[in-house]
């Protein structure tokens, strides 16, 4: 049996423009589109589906860092670079050991969003993705290909937790920095204590 939407009927009624544009823009992507007809049908299914299908809400207490948002972005398109060219020599290696398996993360933070942004920034890189994502406890358990060396596991769980961490350097509030930086010392991760601490 499906749970109904708790949200009340007035709250639902209320026009959301950024999630009815957001929606709008996918379906005139869709279409590949850009007609009156095709915009107008957008905006309506966007409130439309709003109504029906009402998403919870997301609460942020977090500030947009210039500085941070630039580290992730840096370090993305590095990742993205090395595994790329990994992944495409191991396309063509005569001999391939993938050595693959799942990974289990244990997250620091506890926030949907922070959650949602580093299995989105972890499936982005080739070689690994997001299989399963649990809220409680917050894990994710993931797929990597080349488990290979010393202690594989702790690298990745090390790379994932990495990622946490520029994710909140980049969105996070002065007081959620501070209890990462506090909780990275007690992180289950193998060498948490290698990645920098920064104010």
């Amino acid at each position: 049996m499906i749970a109904r939407s708790r949200v009340p009927w007035a709250e639902r009624l209320t026009f959301r423009p950024l999630s009815v544009l957001s929606m709008a823009t996918v379906w005139v992507l869709l279409w590949g589109s850009v007609s009156p007809m095709v915009i107008v049908s957008g905006l309506l299914l966007g409130y439309v589906v709003g109504i029906v299908l009402p998403l919870p809400p997301v609460f942020w207490k977090g500030h947009l860092r210039p500085v941070g948002i630039l580290r992730l972005i840096g370090h993305l398109v590095y990742d993205l670079a090395v595994s790329s060219i990994r992944v495409f020599l191991l396309a063509f290696h005569r001999k391939v050991d993938l050595r693959a398996g799942i990974v289990r993360i244990d997250l620091i933070t506890d926030n949907d969003l922070y959650q949602v942004q580093v299995a989105e920034m972890i499936s982005l890189v080739p070689g690994t993705v997001v299989v399963e994502v649990v809220r409680n406890p917050r894990r994710l358990y993931l797929h990597a290909i080349q488990l290979h060396g010393d202690d594989p596991i702790g690298r990745v769980q090390k790379m994932a937790v990495g990622v946490e961490s520029r994710v909140v350097r980049a969105f996070g509030s002065r007081r959620e920095i501070e209890d990462f930086n506090a909780a990275l010392h007690h992180h289950p991760a193998p060498d948490a204590l290698d990645l920098e601490v920064e104010p």
